[in-house]
């Protein structure tokens, strides 16, 4: 749950993250419990069979044979019967582990962490341990504990008076017919905890989901501070946008100093063209501004005699149509053209 009131905001991808590697997670054990219920039922289902058959044989091989009452072969043969019996129950061990740790991987994915397990002085403080023990998430764990109890105490109370009469039988009954009924019996209890555990299991995941979404919120100032750690403060931002400007002023107004011409407005818009009849394809464009930035281009072309030309609806179409670095489109070609002829011409080239 969230430990403050001002903790209202959603937890950003980064909080999320370090919940994460500290092993913070949204885990219920009840979903594992309740896939391993199911899956014993299933495993019983359908490897009784195999297993009975298996059993029979290992019963028949190291009692009927009276060589094996040898008290020189005891502890030979008692290893062998237990190594015989662990293979046999091996199978279903193994899927229990698989299903204990699909069902985890499953609610959080894979994650191996270490932290959880270093001692941190807050969990043996008297005091957040009183908080604790009357919060929300002692309040549910012990309505649920009480329901399953409850629940539990009812169906195991029904299932064995449906099942008493046929218990009331075994012994009257062959020993095949007495182990089909425990295992009949066996399997009915599996299968009715197995039910009762899903509905249990999946309120008790959203529940988790729900106190790890709060006990992840964030305060306002608390995302501030994130932002300002990972994304930089913003008046260091601004400052090195500002810089970056500036350098990029500079470059520019260098290139008007190589520049061929400045086609201007006259006063709102200024481009400058640079073009190299032996290395350019078409005339490019090395400066453009609007206003103030036309000013300093105008300017700047002043100090290094750049030929300055006014053509308002060229200066207009060149500022709309191309950016730094750009030559000039193909429709425009006859009336920059006619410029530097003209530049051209009073140069005597």
């Amino acid at each position: 749950m969230a430990k403050e009131p001002d903790k209202t905001e959603k937890a950003t991808p980064r909080r999320r993250q370090k919940a994460r590697e500290e092993g913070q997670v949204a885990k219920s054990m009840d979903i594992a419990i309740s896939a391993s219920l199911v899956s014993v039922f299933l495993a019983f289902l359908f490897y009784i069979p195999y297993a009975f058959k298996k059993l029979y044989h290992i019963f028949v091989h190291y009692f009927s044979n009276p060589l094996h009452n040898i008290p020189e072969y005891n502890y030979a043969l008692l290893y062998e019967f237990i190594k015989e019996l662990a293979l046999l129950i091996l199978p279903i061990f193994a899927l229990l582990l698989i299903v204990g740790v699909a069902a985890n991987v499953a609610q959080i994915g894979f994650l191996i962490t270490f932290k959880p397990l270093v001692p941190k002085l807050e969990k043996i403080n008297p005091i957040a341990g009183l908080k604790r023990l009357f919060s929300l998430k002692v309040v549910f764990e012990l309505f649920k504990n009480l329901l399953k109890l409850t629940v539990a105490s009812v169906v195991s109370y029904y299932l064995v008076s449906y099942l008493l009469d046929g218990v009331f039988r075994l012994a009257s009954s062959g020993i095949y017919d007495d182990a089909y009924l425990m295992l009949k019996y066996t399997l009915i209890m599996i299968l009715g905890f197995a039910l009762l555990s899903i509905p249990v299991s999946v309120a008790d995941f959203f529940f988790r989901k729900y106190e790890f979404e709060e006990s992840i919120k964030m305060s306002k100032h608390e995302i501030k501070e994130e932002q300002k750690l990972y994304e930089g403060n913003p008046q260091i931002k601004a400052a090195i946008r500002k810089k970056m400007r500036e350098m990029s002023l500079t470059r520019m107004m260098a290139e008007v100093a190589k520049a061929d011409v400045v086609i201007t407005n006259p006063e709102h818009f200024a481009v400058a063209l640079k073009y190299d009849r032996g290395s350019m394809q078409a005339p490019k464009v090395v400066a453009k501004g609007v206003d103030k930035l036309a000013l300093r281009i105008k300017e700047e072309a002043r100090k290094h005699s750049i030929p300055i030309e006014e053509n308002p609806p060229l200066a207009r179409a060149l500022y709309q149509a191309c950016e730094i670095g750009d030559y000039i489109p193909q429709n425009l070609y006859e009336a920059i053209a006619k410029i530097f002829a003209k530049i051209y011409k009073k140069r005597g080239l």
